[in-house]
């Protein structure tokens, strides 16, 4: 089977689940939802993560500057948290306001509620082009209650269809700046 329908059913499995990644800077935290967040080592006492964040995002540059990140694997009682951390900029506010939060001791922000959370330093950064995937260590981590974690496949039906509107409108935008940017061979 080819073409772009067929491969974007079978590429959507390899999505993450839904996560918040977070960072602080000089006018305080911010976060983000992240759909790429993966496991990068297969060593116990070492272990890290491949994060990748659109340079279109705020975060993103926090995260570059500040050398640390917070990740918040969201649970699937917490699909409040994707309008204010996936639609709003930190570029125009604090999105964090009016939300439960807790910092890391770097600062970065977690969510109490989810799966659990993890703190990380920066190892180094991948430049993608149109991203940066980061490559962290993970210093510290909580959580794991008997919460399930939220994928965006189970999100996309409780969100509602003014939520989708919006964020098809944003992802549409991204990629449109990611195309002439992102590292691609025609």
């Amino acid at each position: 089977m080819t073409g772009a329908r067929a491969a974007g059913d079978v590429l959507s499995h390899f999505w993450a689940p839904l996560c918040a990644v977070g960072a602080s800077g000089p006018a305080g935290p911010n976060a983000q939802i992240c759909v790429s967040v993966f496991g990068a080592s297969i060593v116990p006492e070492r272990p890290r993560l491949l994060v990748s964040l659109s340079k279109t995002n705020y975060t993103e540059g926090l995260v570059r500057e500040s050398g640390r990140l917070s990740v918040t694997l969201l649970s699937d009682s917490q699909p409040d948290l994707l309008e204010p951390l996936g639609l709003r900029s930190g570029r125009e506010g604090d999105k964090l306001a009016g939300l439960e939060v807790e910092l890391t001791g770097s600062g970065a922000p977690t969510f109490p509620g989810g799966v659990g959370a993890l703190d990380c330093e920066v190892l180094e950064p991948l430049d993608l082009g149109d991203a940066t995937a980061f490559l962290v260590a993970v210093r510290d981590r909580w959580g794991l209650g008997g919460e399930q974690p939220l994928p965006w496949a189970v999100a996309k039906t409780v969100v509602g269809e003014e939520f989708l509107q919006r964020w098809a409108e944003k992802s549409a935008r991204e990629q449109k700046a990611a195309r002439a940017v992102m590292h691609w061979r025609d």
